[in-house]
């Protein structure tokens, strides 16, 4: 009877939590949609920044995020996954594997200013990539890397024990059992933990901003080379401009930056239901 009552209490308080923060949330966007409302056009998607509150636009930013989510994903993913599996499936059970999963874990906790300081030194300054598409999405990788390596450690963990031994009992090799098992089972798992990473890195703006994002480019970026500028960093200019107008923009590129993210996750949710169809 008291187990009951206190996971009863348990469970209101949680529920209590949860709809608090919807609350939040639900605020929150009716704030920007009636702040930023106004402004979404077809012309706010496509326009260069402006000088001009009603001539601005969120083209060369939109183009930008697009290029920093491809380069984020591209190095990140297959990274992240590959680490996952080594640790998991091959790494031997001693003190240094037991060491790499703590640093991983604090890495993931690591403020996001702080990639940006090193993506400063080691992409900007050392490699020589400049203030570039290619340096940001670089240091966005490494900021969403240790949140993909441990959510895909979790699902590979949670792939039940039985499937490997039925598998090794029928004659498969290791390869075989992580390639046509341990993988497709925890497909689903590793994708909607890799989309979190993904799009928290891509809304960063802090990283970029200690990087140096260019505040002002009238051009969409058409390669990684490009100067980088990013929905983030845009935001970022109009909320601390001088004339009030910029706010309405702000809050219209935050729409824009949210409907972005809204639309990855569902998309990610669509592959997830069809591995698992896949799979089954």
């Amino acid at each position: 009877m008291i187990f009951l009552r206190y996971h009863g209490k348990v469970g209101t308080a949680c529920a209590v939590g949860a709809w608090t923060a919807t609350a939040g949330l639900i605020l929150l966007a009716g704030f920007l949609a009636v702040r930023g409302w106004g402004v979404l056009d077809p012309a706010f998607f496509l326009s260069s920044p402006s000088r001009d509150p009603g001539r601005a636009g969120i083209g060369p930013a939109l183009a930008g995020t697009l290029w920093l989510a491809l380069l984020t994903v591209a190095f990140a993913l297959p990274v992240g996954v590959g680490a996952a599996v080594y640790l998991e499936e091959y790494a031997p059970k001693n003190r240094w594997a037991t060491f790499g999963e703590s640093v991983v874990v604090s890495l993931a906790g690591v403020p996001s200013v702080v990639y940006g300081v090193a993506g400063l030194a080691v992409f900007v300054r050392a490699m020589g990539a400049g203030r570039s598409i290619l340096a940001g999405g670089l240091t966005l990788a490494v900021l969403a890397l240790p949140v993909v390596i441990a959510t895909s450690r979790e699902a590979i963990r949670s792939v039940p024990d039985g499937l490997r031994r039925a598998a090794y009992g029928l004659g498969a090799t290791r390869w075989q059992v992580l390639r046509h098992q341990i993988l497709p089972a925890a497909a689903p798992g590793i994708a909607t933990g890799s989309c979190l990473a993904f799009t928290r890195a891509v809304g960063e703006a802090a990283p970029l901003l200690v990087i140096g994002a260019a505040s002002f480019v009238t051009f969409a970026p058409q390669g990684p080379g490009d100067p980088l500028i990013s929905l983030p960093t845009r935001i970022f200019a109009w909320t601390t401009h001088a004339q009030p107008e910029f706010g309405a923009l702000a809050a219209g590129a935050a729409i824009a930056l949210l409907l972005l993210l809204l639309a990855a996750n569902l998309a990610v949710l669509a592959a997830r239901r069809r591995m698992r169809r896949a799979y089954l």
